[in-house]
């Protein structure tokens, strides 16, 4: 055989020879991979705990009902963002996920986050949430993570009212803190649906009420998601009546507005996916119904409902996507009953087309051709406006609008001024609004009619004190 056939046989014969071991020993790699079980059951994931090797599969499923297993934190799913199949899973079916990173990876069903789990996955090059030290934590991307982590722990530590103590310290020390209170007490009132199992009583705090209420949201998301029976969540808002009302006077209609937060889940859960966001918004609308007794506790649980589908279409779950032309589409055909509800909750959504500036976003609520539906939004968008407009330029933000929608405007960014302030004192940041030298006389009194109307914030002792300290011409407002 001549040299250069000779080398080129041998070059040959190596090349296959490399190629055969790369397949053995990728077969041997996948052969020694394995897949592990985890069953959703009636009470919790099963075993709630797996320790596995990195490159190992995990196969989910659920016994009885629709469910959605996914990466913490809830909503967002972003610790391991891979570690999500976007969407319900049914319980004659299944999702395998394999995990590629090493670490602890914390779980939960996004139809019933108070469902929980975890991953322990063995191997190199860890990733998990675990690794930001909390020396690390506000100085990394993970700062809401570890806001909530360091809140959970002295929920563990000391019950719900020490959990509200480091909420109001965080809301004081870090001012980046404001803009993630509300979502981060929604999980505290998640996993805090826990503490209740063992002790009905140990969630009772006027404190539950800081944040704009977004604990009572999270909580009776877990209360309804856990036990599907709105009737009982219903009552259970009224228990919360008897025993919050006096020191926390909103909070067994926040309560409800909880109860409409976990409606959709819930009827997934129950009937599987709909096709379209009517008919997910239907089924939803009558646990609703089912829940509540009178108007105003249907009107704030619909509310929880339409503020629910207004993040659905932000991040997009459900397969729901914004109709850009008319973003408010939905509600224009809702029956009277929901349609206030439905056009003040969807500020949300039209905050994030108006890209979180106020004066772009009253562009849809002014749209809306109808007078009395715009002046009730308006003050929903002002509420939500609050969190990012500094109180002069509210003003002139309210100014620029059609003339019947200035005062409601005022009216909605002293709300929110309420609703997001400081835990435990939001009667300052409102009054400091209405104090402004800037303001005409009408827009002054209409802005002390609502801030004096504390009978849906403090007790009555409280709204006495507040209202002591205002100038004796706004006294007539005080409530």
């Amino acid at each position: 055989m001549p040299r250069k056939e000779f080398v080129f046989s041998i070059i040959l014969l190596m090349a296959l020879t490399g190629i055969g071991l790369f397949y053995y020993a990728s077969q041997i790699s996948k052969d020694s991979q394995k897949e592990y079980a985890v069953e959703l059951r009636e009470n919790s994931f099963h075993p709630k705990e797996v320790t596995i090797q990195k490159g190992d599969a995990v196969k989910f499923t659920s016994q009885t009902r629709n469910f959605w297993p996914a990466s913490d934190s809830h909503p967002s799913h972003g610790i391991y963002s891979e570690f999500d199949p976007g969407k319900p899973i049914a319980p004659d079916g299944g999702w395998v996920f394999r995990f590629e990173k090493s670490g602890e990876w914390e779980y939960h069903d996004h139809l019933a986050p108070y469902f929980t789990g975890k991953i322990i996955v063995k191997g190199e090059n860890k990733n998990s949430k675990k690794d930001v030290s909390k020396n690390e934590c506000f100085r990394s991307n993970s700062s809401e993570y570890c806001w909530e982590e360091d809140i959970l722990s002295a929920l563990e530590e000391g019950g719900i009212s020490a959990a509200f103590d480091r909420v109001a310290a965080l809301y004081n020390n870090d001012p980046k803190f404001r803009f993630s209170c509300h979502y981060v007490a929604h999980n505290v009132g998640i996993a805090s649906y826990t503490y209740f199992l063992e002790d009905k009583d140990s969630i009772l705090t006027p404190k539950a009420a800081y944040c704009a209420n977004g604990f009572y949201h999270g909580f009776m998301e877990a209360f309804l998601s856990a036990n599907l029976d709105p009737q009982e969540a219903g009552k259970f808002c009224g228990y919360i009546d008897e025993k919050v009302t006096p020191q926390a006077p909103d909070a067994s209609l926040q309560c409800f507005h909880g109860i409409g937060h976990g409606a959709m889940d819930v009827a997934i859960i129950n009937e599987g996916m709909k096709e379209g966001e009517l008919e997910m918004i239907g089924p939803a609308l009558q646990i609703c119904e089912n829940a509540s007794e009178k108007p105003d506790q249907l009107y704030r649980c619909a509310s929880g409902v339409f503020n629910g589908i207004a993040n659905f279409y932000i991040k997009g779950d459900f397969g729901l996507s914004i109709n850009e032309e008319d973003p408010l589409w939905i509600c224009h055909g809702q029956p009277d009953k929901y349609k206030a509800s439905c056009y003040g909750n969807m500020n949300s959504l039209i905050f994030h087309m108006g890209s979180n500036q106020f004066s772009q976003a009253a562009y849809y609520t002014e749209s809306i051709g109808d007078e009395k539906q715009e002046i009730s939004a308006i003050k929903y968008l002002a509420g939500l406006g609050a969190l990012y407009e500094g109180s002069e330029h509210a003003v002139q933000d309210c100014r620029s609008l059609k003339k019947y929608l200035r005062l409601p405007c005022i009216a909605g960014f002293v709300i929110g001024f309420l609703e997001h302030g400081e835990p435990g004192l939001e009667y300052q940041e409102a009054l400091s609004f209405c104090r402004l030298p800037v303001m005409t006389h009408q827009e002054k009194e209409t802005c002390f009619r609502y801030a004096l109307s504390l009978g849906g914030w403090y007790s009555k002792e409280k709204a006495q004190e507040i209202c002591a300290g205002v100038d004796v011409e706004y006294r007539k407002f005080c409530k």
